[in-house]
């Protein structure tokens, strides 16, 4: 069950090479700044989303599992099953927003599923022997990927996602490393496809992302 628990590298690792290898063909991208500055804004709070619920589904299962000898059904599992999968997705289509080409949104995902789905299924098989009727249960009631409209207006977001809990784990020291990176390869992306570029306009546009992403999330906290 350790796999589980762990970004992916060899993915992650082709998604940095590729953004490199895609950088040398210019025509791939917009050359429209407001497009470009939108898909950072909305690609980073996409990044934030994913570096979140992964923490925090991470935090809940390390706290709840009994070193994976317990099923999950609270928190960020009361939405879905795979929550550090969804999470890894999240932040692989944020970086893809930010410095990919809008419309390789589809290839990455067919990539994430064909990647992960036999270790979604591996897993599953695990937990149906560990748990069997209650876990049937559980499947039959919460979606394995992606959440549903119901789930999403019936959920409590400090029931789902407990910062405490996020903030435990040692995860965390490599996944704030990617919002980074998205700003030196935003850079780098802005030099090769505008010829120019200003780091303090991007890191502005990043800020003011994480800014709305954060009051967001202040304010669902608040709602009863």
């Amino acid at each position: 069950m350790k796999k589980r628990i762990k970004i992916d590298s060899t993915l992650l690792s082709f998604i940095i090479i590729m953004t490199g290898f895609l950088f040398t063909f210019r025509g791939l991208y917009s050359r429209n700044p407001l497009l470009d500055d939108t898909l950072d804004f909305v690609g980073f709070m996409v990044l934030l989303a994913g570096i979140l619920l992964r923490m925090s589904a991470r935090g809940h299962k390390k706290a709840h599992s009994d070193k994976s000898q317990k099923l999950v059904v609270t928190g960020p599992y009361t939405l879905i099953r795979n929550p550090m999968y969804l999470g890894s997705f999240l932040m692989g289509a944020g970086f893809i927003l930010m410095v990919w080409p809008w419309w390789s949104l589809p290839i990455f995902g067919a990539l994430f599923y064909v990647r992960f789905k036999k270790e979604v299924v591996k897993e599953e098989k695990y937990l149906a022997k560990l748990a069997k009727e209650e876990y049937e249960a559980y499947c039959a009631r919460v979606p394995r990927i992606f959440p549903s409209l119901k789930q999403w207006r019936q959920a409590k977001i400090n029931e789902v996602i407990n910062l405490e809990e996020a903030f435990s784990t040692k995860e965390q020291r490599g996944l704030w490393g990617w919002p980074v990176l998205a700003v030196l390869l935003e850079s780098f992306q802005e030099q090769l496809i505008f010829e120019e570029t200003l780091p303090s306009h991007t890191i502005m546009i990043f800020l003011m992302a994480a800014v709305v992403f954060v009051a967001g999330f202040a304010y669902l906290r608040q709602r009863k």
